[in-house]
């Protein structure tokens, strides 16, 4: 099982939901839930970002993420956005969201 299904079943269960009742709240598939959480598949990020929404966790949570190494959303802003004051902080977020999946994509690849 990856970081991502583990965490997917630990905040799935947290929130008190089965399999089939998280499949439904987001529009998958009744065994989405069940592949990715034992790593068989993966979600896209569409998909990521209802998970999100609907477990009440980030990205980062799913992905199993560090915050302690974190740098700060203003630094990291500045150096992805080249300064640009426009940026939102949901278009930070999808970048980091895609950033973390990604990486999560390729440790299954490399089998960590």
């Amino acid at each position: 099982m990856s970081f991502f299904g583990e965490n997917l079943k630990k905040y799935r269960k947290r929130s008190g939901l089965t399999q089939r009742q998280l499949a439904e709240q987001i529009g998958a598939k009744h065994n989405s839930v069940s592949n990715w959480e034992t790593g068989q598949n993966e979600p896209d990020t569409e998909t990521i970002h209802k998970l999100c929404a609907a477990l009440s966790v980030t990205a980062n949570d799913l992905f199993g993420a560090d915050s302690s190494a974190a740098i700060s959303r203003d630094d990291l802003k500045f150096a992805l956005f080249e300064g640009d004051e426009r940026v939102t902080e949901d278009m930070l977020q999808e970048v980091l969201d895609f950033a973390q999946f990604v990486k999560e994509k390729h440790r299954k690849k490399n089998g960590e």
